[in-house]
């Protein structure tokens, strides 16, 4: 799962069989090596290739955070940005997450945020799907431009990693206004089709080089 003795942590996908128990178990070790990190490095670049792993990491760093809140009353925060990675068959753009932790505060987003609601591209092309998360990115940066802060909500991996490729693109577009864009993830629940869902949550808000 890690390199030895890091502060990068590589996700790596479940297996196709693998039991939902299974799947859950491994989301938990995911978080406790995140927690282990930050606790020994200040930091740890959760890295992710692939909607499933993407996922995987958002609920990892969603159960890291209540930890961190719980125990040590810290908030834990995330960059977002894109990776190139060397597999077996090329290269491959991915997700990582530069996680680290910071006094909680009250001023980073409130009730009143805009909510965006990631929607599932299906089965477009993948010009389309590229266009998709270019107009949630131009949403999310629009909303910090106006308020500083935003709720990006979703249901699915597909959706948690639309998510964050755009929050990885909204980034670079709040970075010419000089501010730096940090999330902090979460679990959501809903119902869907007549049965509660949970979902991951992402508050994003812009700073400095460092949280003020």
């Amino acid at each position: 799962m890690s390199d030895n003795m890091s502060n990068k942590l590589k996700v790596k996908a479940d297996p196709p069989d693998v039991t939902a128990e299974d799947r859950r178990a491994h989301v938990r070790k995911l978080a406790g090596a995140i927690a282990h990190a930050i606790r020994n490095f200040g930091e740890v670049d959760v890295r992710s290739v692939g909607n499933p792993c993407i996922g995987k990491a958002a609920k990892a760093l969603a159960i890291s955070k209540e930890f961190m809140t719980k125990n040590h009353n810290l908030a834990l925060y995330c960059v977002p940005g894109f990776i190139d990675v060397e597999m077996d068959d090329g290269i491959k753009t991915g997700i990582k997450f530069c996680a680290f932790t910071d006094e909680i505060s009250t001023g980073r987003g409130s009730d009143d945020d805009t909510e965006l609601f990631v929607a599932s591209d299906g089965r477009g092309s993948d010009e389309e799907r590229k266009n998709g998360v270019k107009k949630l990115a131009g949403a999310i940066a629009h909303a910090l431009r106006e308020s500083g802060s935003v709720k990006v909500r979703c249901f699915g991996n597909a959706c948690i990693g639309k998510a964050a490729k755009s929050l990885a693109i909204a980034r670079g577009f709040v970075a010419v206004n000089g501010m730096d864009l940090y999330c902090s993830p979460y679990f959501i629940t809903a119902e869907i089709g007549g049965e509660e869902k949970t979902g991951i949550g992402f508050q994003v808000f812009v700073g400095g080089n460092n949280i003020e």
